[in-house]
């Protein structure tokens, strides 16, 4: 119960800076008219959406009805999601040098802007604990677990401590101190398969990397998969 509130209140924190980004958006959008070059537009779109997405992630949060909540389940490609968030991160993957595998993700009973921020806070927490001197490299693959798909984010970087792998998923929890970062991507990525009756984990890598994954029950799948 706790988590909850801490949740709704960040959440409500967050919704009015985000209501200055999304008019500063648009305002640069207006200023800058048909002067933009096509890679200054393209960011400016991918900002554009994922400020809205954010908005409604907000949204969502700040909602007390659960019976809300549960009426934007829907069935959820992971594949088109992985891949449209891809996309979004090309610019962070080009300045860190590193590649990402999709392997064969299944359609899953969720919410789509959830299962967006469950694996963008997994890509990014993967790019950010890199090893110096190797290429970054992040592979998103699925397997059946007796009654659940678990869903991997394997990367070959630092790897996460024996010791922290329980405690990275709470909030404002930290694996590696010198990092930068609130602790709160994994703390989220957590309550928010908790939420659905998920759960999550991480382990280590042979050759140096982690493995942090999330599982979805079979109640959350489609009967055909």
């Amino acid at each position: 119960m706790m988590m909850s509130h801490l949740a709704a209140e960040l959440s409500h924190d967050m919704a009015v800076p985000l209501t200055s980004i999304i008019a500063s958006l648009e305002m640069l959008e207006e200023q800058l008219g048909e002067h933009s070059d096509p890679e200054v537009g393209a960011l400016l779109v991918g900002a554009q959406q994922a400020a809205d997405r954010m908005s409604r992630m907000l949204g969502q949060h700040m909602a007390i009805d659960q019976e809300r909540a549960d009426r934007v389940l829907s069935d959820v490609d992971l594949g088109s999601v992985a891949f449209e968030l891809a996309v979004d991160s090309a610019h962070l993957l080009e300045l860190a040098d590193a590649t990402i595998d999709i392997g064969r993700l299944p359609v899953v009973r969720a919410n789509p802007d959830e299962m967006y921020s469950v694996l963008q806070n997994l890509l990014t927490n993967a790019v950010k604990f890199t090893r110096p001197g190797v290429r970054p490299w992040v592979s998103i693959t699925a397997a059946r677990v007796t009654d659940a798909w678990r869903i991997s984010v394997t990367d070959n970087g630092m790897g996460i401590p024996a010791d922290k792998r329980g405690d990275v998923f709470s909030l404002f929890s930290r694996a590696r101190s010198r990092i930068e970062g609130h602790g709160i991507g994994l703390g989220t990525v957590a309550r928010t398969i908790g939420a659905r009756g998920g759960r999550v984990g991480a382990e280590g890598v042979d050759g140096g990397g982690a493995e942090v994954w999330f599982e979805l029950p079979a109640s959350h799948l489609p009967r055909n998969t």
